[in-house]
């Protein structure tokens, strides 16, 4: 009866590659792709000549980040220990030789007390697996959240640049403005100085708006696998913000706390330390079973069972025991400290997005049409003599200075919605 109930412990898991791609694609809406060797081929790339959209981005950071593949590689590992759990040791043969009547007989010795061991041993290899599953839907939520927020990073650098550029086209038309004024007699020399440093510094800004442009692209690149890839051949393609319905703050920490991955392989994790505990309190006992065979010269074969136990007068596993008790401790106070990362992760996400949506209204619906009309009237004022330089200068900069500060707001939107749906437990 023991080895027929520890026969019927399956050691096949259901927590495979394919397992986490579902989750991926149903948490996040992510394709894992399929499984692939280090050494071979990487994946085919989208076509780089029409740009990079950010769905293209996260594709790639889930097919091609070797980090992430070798974070994959541990399913597999934990599939193997499920597969070791769940073997049985071998039978030992002894043969012993000796004069007299009985020449040589045999022993056939089976560690029986495995045999109903091996029930919990599978139990909790399987649970660890189960774990193991959610910690990588947990991981790839996270490396498409990081492709996020490193695509805003680009993004927002590419258009400091355009601005920048801009930048340095109106401070050369002042400057322009200022030197003709000074050739017909209708300004100074010295009113010339000005407006020619401001040009110097707009270029200036430009060569450093550029050096930031170039990093970002190099740590993206990077990131997806491309490092052979020219960053600045590659074109990212921004779509418009399209609105989004976010959710009310309880609502997602409810969310957060029913499905989130890591939350998940935490109450496995418990779960699979309390199996373990079942396992290791049953190795108390230690029994050998035992078949005897003696070979007698003048008569038949004898046949005799026999049994070796130990007794637990010592040694009863008590270390082994107390250890994974102690694990079964921590682990629940990992779990009630997971439970207060996540409800701070998804507060401070709740909250940056709520200011970013603010300031992103703020600067386009109010601020931006307001300093274009005053830089506009201000330089039909400067053009007519109507207007002195340093009213038009600091116009300009406002303005410029308005236009950076609106494109950082959308950035830090998107940022802000990307590790909200992450600290979520995926899309909403």
């Amino acid at each position: 009866m023991p080895l027929l109930l520890a026969s019927c412990v399956s050691t096949k898991s259901v927590y495979t590659r394919d397992h986490v791609a579902r989750r991926l694609q149903r948490r996040g809406g992510y394709e894992l792709g399929p499984a692939r060797r280090a050494a071979a081929p990487a994946p085919a790339l989208p076509n780089l000549q029409d740009g990079l959209s950010e769905a293209e981005t996260v594709s790639l950071a889930l097919t091609r980040n070797p980090a992430f593949q070798a974070d994959l590689s541990t399913l597999a590992l934990a599939q193997a220990d499920l597969q070791d759990a769940g073997l049985l040791p071998n039978p030992v043969l002894n043969l012993m030789t000796a004069h007299g009547t009985a020449p040589f007989s045999l022993a056939l010795n089976l560690a029986a007390d495995l045999l109903w061991q091996r029930p919990a041993r599978v139990g909790a290899a399987q649970l660890e697996t189960q774990r193991v599953a959610e910690s990588l839907v947990s991981r790839g939520l996270l490396v498409s959240r990081d492709a996020q927020v490193s695509y805003t990073d680009v993004t927002l650098a590419d258009e400091r640049v355009r601005i920048a550029r801009e930048a340095i086209v109106m401070r050369a038309e002042v400057a322009r403005i200022v030197r003709a004024r000074y050739r017909v007699g209708e300004a100074s020399e010295l009113e010339t100085v000005a407006p020619s440093a401001d040009s110097l510094r707009a270029v200036d800004d430009y060569y450093r708006a550029r050096r930031d442009n170039r990093v970002a692209r190099l740590r993206l690149l990077a990131s997806l696998g491309l490092d052979s890839v020219n960053a600045d051949s590659v074109r990212f393609t921004t779509a418009p913000a399209a609105a989004v319905s976010v959710p009310s703050l309880p609502v997602l920490l409810d969310s957060a706390y029913a499905t989130r991955p890591d939350v998940w392989a935490a109450r496995v994790s418990i779960e699979g330390i309390g199996q373990r505990l079942r396992w290791e309190r049953s190795r108390v006992f230690a029994f050998i079973v035992s078949l005897d065979a003696r070979f007698n010269n003048p008569n038949p074969v004898h046949l005799g069972p026999g049994a070796t136990i130990g007794l637990p007068l010592f040694n009863r596993n008590q270390g082994r025991i107390a250890r994974v008790q102690a694990e079964l401790e921590q682990a629940s106070w990992q779990y009630l400290a997971l439970r207060q990362t996540v409800s701070l992760d998804v507060r401070e996400a709740y909250a940056q997005y709520e200011q970013a949506s603010q300031s992103v209204a703020l600067w386009e619906r109010s601020y931006l049409p307001s300093l274009r009309d005053a830089l506009r009237r201000s330089t039909n004022a400067f053009i007519n003599g109507d207007f002195p330089y340093v009213q038009v200068a600091e116009t300009t900069r406002q303005l410029l200075d308005a236009q950076q500060r609106a494109a950082e707001a959308r950035a830090d939107q998107r940022r802000a919605l990307a590790r909200l749906r992450y600290a979520a437990g995926g899309r909403f």
